[in-house]
Order: C-alpha cells, then sequence, then structure tokens
C-alpha cells in the first residue's frame, strides 16, 4: 500500500462517504455566493430522513432558543448553514455498516468515542466562551473521519494495527504510515477539503493528534486537541502512555486559559451528554449496559496502567539510589585518594630529605655531626613511617566503592581527622604492624 494510491482514492473515491444527491447540491448551495436558506431548505426536503433528523435537533434543548421550530427554513436559520451541511455529511456517513467487520472494531465503541470527543468539544467551547458552539460540536462528530475510510476502505490492513503485527510504530500514526504511507490525519483533511468544510475544521482534523502545533487564530483545532486527549479514543492499542497524555490535557487546557478543575468537570460530565448526543443524531452506541461496559474496561486499562507506572517509578527511583550511591562514592574516593595521596606523599619526602642529609654529611666524613643529627632523624623517618602505615590502612577501607562507609564529600574531605585518629591507635599497639601483616596474622 501506498500514499499516493490511498489519497487518490480519497480525491476520487465514490463508494466511501460518496454523497447522495441531496446533499451533494446542499454542498453546492452552501458554497454559492448567493446562498439563501429558503432554496438550501428546499434540498433539504427532498431527503426525509435528512429532514426529520434536521428538524429533531433544531428543536433539541442544544439549539431551541424560544419557540418550537415547525419547518426546514426555520431550522436553516437556527442551525446555519455550516451546522447544516456538516450535519448533512454525518447522516451519510454515522452507520455501523461503514466500520466493516474485517477491521475488528466495534461500530458501537467507534462511534461511541467519536460521539464522546463531539460532546467534550462543546463543553469545552462552552467553558471557553467561544461565539459558536455548534461549529466545535460538529469539528469535534467529523475530527476523525479519516479513520473511518480506512476502516471501511482496509479493513484488513487495519486489522493488523488491532493486533500489534506492526512493529517499530510507536503510536497510532506511526503504524498507518508504515502499512498506508500515510495516516488518518492527512486523509481526513483531505476529506475536509473535498468536501469544503472551513479551514478550521479541516485543520483540527489534521492537528487533533499534533501536541506540537502552533497555536491558532481560530481555537477550534484546540477545543478538538484536547477533546480527543481526554476520550484517548485509539481503537489500536497504540493509545499514548497515561503520564504524557495527563502532561498534554494540562498544557491543552492551560492554552485555552481552562484550569485543571474546568477540565476535571468537563470531564466527568461527558457520558450524559454522549448519550444525548447520540439520542438525537440517531447513532447506535449501544444501550447503557454496554457503555458501562466499555467504560469498566477502560478503568480497568487506567488502573493497569497507572500500576505499571508506579513500577516503573519504583524501578527507576532504585536505579537512580543506586546510581547516585556509586557516583556519591566514586567522587568521595576520588577526593579521599587525593588527600591520602599527598600524606603519603609529605612522609615520603621527610624520610627522603633526612636520608638525603645524613648521606651528606657522611659524605664530608663528619661522623660527629651524623651521630649528633640522627636521633631527631630517626624521629622525623618513624613519624613519616607511622604515617604512612596510617594512610595505607585508611586506603585498604576505602578502596572497595560497594563498601565503602562515605557517601558524601565533606565526610571524604575529613581525612585529618581520619589520619590522626589512626595514628593514635598505632602509637597504642606495642609495636608497629603493617596493613598486609595485620591481613596474614588475622
Amino acid at each position: 500500500m501506498d500514499k499516493l494510491t490511498v489519497l487518490s482514492q480519497v480525491r476520487e473515491g465514490h463508494d466511501l462517504l460518496s454523497l447522495p444527491q441531496a446533499l451533494a447540491q446542499i454542498l453546492r448551495e452552501v458554497d454559492n455566493p448567493d446562498f439563501g436558506s429558503e432554496q438550501l431548505a428546499k434540498i433539504i426536503l427532498r431527503d426525509p430522513p435528512l429532514t426529520a433528523k434536521i428538524l429533531k435537533l433544531a428543536n433539541s434543548s442544544m439549539y431551541r432558543r424560544y419557540a418550537r421550530v415547525s419547518n426546514v427554513h426555520q431550522a436553516v436559520q437556527t442551525l446555519g448553514a455550516v451546522t447544516v451541511k456538516c450535519l448533512a455529511l454525518s447522516s451519510s456517513v454515522f452507520h455501523p455498516e461503514q466500520v466493516k467487520a474485517a477491521s475488528g472494531v466495534d461500530p458501537k465503541a467507534y462511534f461511541g468515542a467519536t460521539l464522546t470527543a463531539a460532546a467534550a468539544c462543546e463543553k469545552i467551547a462552552e467553558a471557553v466562551r467561544y461565539r459558536s458552539v455548534e461549529e466545535a460540536f460538529i469539528a469535534g462528530l467529523l475530527h476523525d473521519i479519516g479513520t473511518l475510510f480506512l476502516l471501511h476502505r482496509y479493513p484488513k490492513e487495519y486489522r493488523r494495527l488491532l493486533e500489534g503485527r506492526v512493529k517499530g510504530a510507536a503510536s497510532i500514526l506511526d503504524a498507518e504510515r508504515k502499512i498506508f504511507g500515510t495516516d488518518h490525519c492527512e486523509v481526513g483533511q483531505l476529506l475536509a477539503s473535498r468536501w469544503r468544510l472551513p479551514e478550521y475544521i479541516s485543520t483540527a482534523i489534521r492537528d487533533h493528534h499534533d501536541l506540537g502545533a502552533e497555536a491558532e487564530s481560530n481555537p477550534i483545532p484546540r477545543i478538538v486537541r484536547l477533546a480527543t486527549l481526554m476520550v484517548d479514543q485509539s481503537p489500536t492499542g497504540h493509545a499514548i502512555d497515561l503520564e504524557t497524555r495527563l502532561a498534554a490535557i494540562t498544557a491543552a487546557g492551560q492554552a485555552l486559559g481552562l484550569a485543571k478543575g474546568q477540565v476535571d468537570e468537563i470531564s466527568v460530565s461527558l457520558m450524559p451528554a454522549t448519550l444525548a448526543v447520540a439520542k438525537y443524531l440517531e447513532v447506535d452506541i449501544g444501550d447503557v449496559e454496554e457503555i458501562l461496559s466499555r467504560a469498566n474496561k477502560e478503568i480497568w486499562r487506567t488502573y493497569f496502567m497507572v500500576e505499571n507506572l508506579f513500577r516503573e517509578r519504583q524501578e527507576l527511583t532504585r536505579k537512580l539510589l543506586q546510581q547516585e550511591r556509586a557516583r556519591g562514592a566514586s567522587e568521595s574516593k576520588a577526593i579521599a585518594m587525593a588527600t591520602l595521596s599527598h600524606y603519603l606523599n609529605n612522609a615520603a619526602m621527610a624520610i627522603y630529605g633526612r636520608s638525603q642529609m645524613i648521606r651528606l654529611q657522611v659524605k664530608k666524613g663528619n661522623g660527629d655531626d651524623v651521630l649528633a643529627m640522627l636521633p631527631a632523624s630517626l624521629d622525623v623517618i618513624d613519624a613519616a613511617v607511622k604515617k604512612s602505615v596510617a594512610v595505607l590502612a585508611e586506603m585498604r577501607d576505602i578502596s572497595p566503592i560497594d563498601e565503602v562507609d562515605f557517601l558524601s564529600t565533606s565526610q571524604a574531605m575529613n581525612m585529618d581527622n581520619r589520619i590522626q585518629q589512626r595514628l593514635e591507635e598505632i602509637e597504642k599497639e606495642s609495636g608497629l604492624v603493617l596493613p598486609v601483616e595485620a591481613d596474614i596474622t588475622a
């Protein structure tokens, strides 16, 4: 499967999402610069099911303002051209037969997730006081239309995503690109262009998975992006990980000026809102028992994600502590060794200095001078040897990093006290015992 083949079928295909004659006329009429609601109403009346749906929606609690809408002309004026256009489109594609059984996707679950996203868009638009809640609702309704195209046109290929048979795919978009050469966002955008939908809806369809998309002048794409994150509707098992998703929801909410509490309130209200949307759009998403069963599965999936995240955090914490301990021990050892090396160097230089002085006097033949200076020289040499022994013992104790007694550099810097303690211990001993000899006698 290649990209050119898929996209050419989107542009030219007539079997999927092909438009009924009345709908094609509606699209042409809305795009007409001399558009009139009366002419549009006449076209709608030629399609009785669409007429009934539009009248029902216009009289729903979502749109009804004052008196009951009794005719299509009033409905068009109430809903607006964009809503009528998109509602007509949705009425043509939101049917179970569009999701073929070979794809392995449950139509009720898929449409339920799509309607939940639409309901979320409506709630978010209300919260941010967007000028047209209807536009946000329609954008949410059509945002995943590209997936529907792929599910219908290539059900067997799409089943590979569900069964996790796409190797090396980090996300649903990666998996789709590996199979089709394109993804449902690009396919959806092309469909939107083919249907001549407003640019902000086309952009929302294209960018609803793009967490790094630039801020648009119209908030609809941001509204749809947040709704998509809240619903987490991926049918493929390539859902975004929980931690990333929660962070993205927070960021998307802040980009729209919403506090966390507002986002939480919207999330809690989505189930009854979805049921209401399904009712007035007449889309079968299952009865309450089926919906609750899917919700319980989602809760369990989230629970296992949280449990795995907790375990990963525990393991990460353990590794970090282990690394920190090893780094602390290594740094402390380096500081301690440098200090001890300094002590050894001083002791060696003291011994060497005294031996050189004695040799000089011997060379001159000053035997009396040699004897006179010998007691003081021996004292210096004894002190240097004792200090060397103390340093060697300290080096022996701190060499194994895994058994090091200190982990902080402040303790490693305190070598003076440690060496002094060892010297005092040596002074108390009956004789001088080197570390190696001590190991042998032990």
